[in-house]
């Protein structure tokens, strides 16, 4: 994998009684297990070579690495296992245990683009001890180093991470082909209450690809038309944020600001004129 090797684990494996394993608790969390036509042939396989690779595992028994080997074996009607016991990723605490655990994961599994963001966000937590909304200015150096580590470019992460900015009427119906990822990064530009909006419509039946189409196509097809609406978007955007604080405060402004900003101000009043007419006239 190009980047940063992962730690090669030198330790001698012992054998395990299946029945005293732990599952680890993020596992059916943030992955949950391979479905059954991936189960049977790692059983198969397992049966014919045996365990080719043995599970990590920590001194109380809570599997690190090896879910799948230990469903496989307990089909196999298997009463040991072999297992390396991780003292030294006991000793380094539980942060430790999770990225080594995530990363694993993303490695082995065949996880959906949805999944792989998850472990993409979640290694960036670990990283900061911090959650998402809080990375700041160090956001970038985060992704640039996460991206290094699991062998991607950036430009990978930024999408998997924009999909995770998406309601997750968005990111369902992703997962199920019906919305590529692409149109996914167009919604998950958009302000917070048109996602909000494309949520509500999603739940209350209407077709989440159409509803793609609709926010991130405008029926316009020249450049000028996408650009308005665009700037539209932006304008709604900041007159949501900011008349709240100019309200009730208009005689307490600057009147030679006033006075500059009249034919800016007297335009805004004739667009939104126009705007509220047309909104009037559309149906609902």
């Amino acid at each position: 994998m190009a980047g940063e090797k992962k730690q090669v684990v030198t330790a001698t494996a012992t054998k395990w009684k299946i029945a005293k394993l732990k599952e680890h608790p993020q596992q059916a969390g943030m992955f949950g297990d391979v479905d059954d036509r991936e189960l049977d042939a790692l059983t198969e396989n397992m049966q014919k070579h045996g365990l080719r690779i043995p599970i990590e595992i920590l001194p109380d028994g809570t599997i690190v690495t090896g879910h799948q080997r230990v469903r496989a074996a307990q089909r196999l009607g298997w009463k040991e296992i072999d297992a390396v016991v991780r003292h030294d990723l006991a000793a380094e605490g539980a942060v430790a245990v999770e990225r080594h655990f995530v990363e694993d994961n993303f490695v082995r599994r065949q996880l959906s683009p949805l999944e792989r963001a998850k472990c993409i966000r979640r290694l960036m937590e670990l990283e900061t001890g911090r959650a998402a909304e809080a990375f700041g200015f160090r956001k970038e150096e985060l992704k640039n180093r996460i991206a290094t580590r699991m062998g991607l470019s950036i430009r990978s992460v930024n999408r998997y991470l924009l999909l995770l900015d998406t309601p997750v009427e968005i990111q369902k119906a992703f997962d199920g082909g019906e919305v590529s990822l692409i149109m996914t990064g167009k919604i998950a530009m958009l302000d917070k209450k048109v996602k909000a909006e494309i949520s509500r419509r999603i739940r209350g039946g209407e077709e989440p690809a159409a509803l793609v189409k609709e926010y991130t196509q405008p029926l316009g097809e020249s450049d000028a038309t996408r650009e308005a609406g665009k700037a539209f978007v932006r304008l709604v955007s900041a007159l949501d944020r900011e008349v709240p604080k100019i309200r009730g405060q208009v005689e307490h402004l600057h009147r030679g600001r006033l006075r500059n900003s009249a034919p800016v101000v007297k335009d805004a009043v004739e667009l939104l004129k126009a705007v509220a007419a047309v909104t009037a006239t559309k149906p609902q």
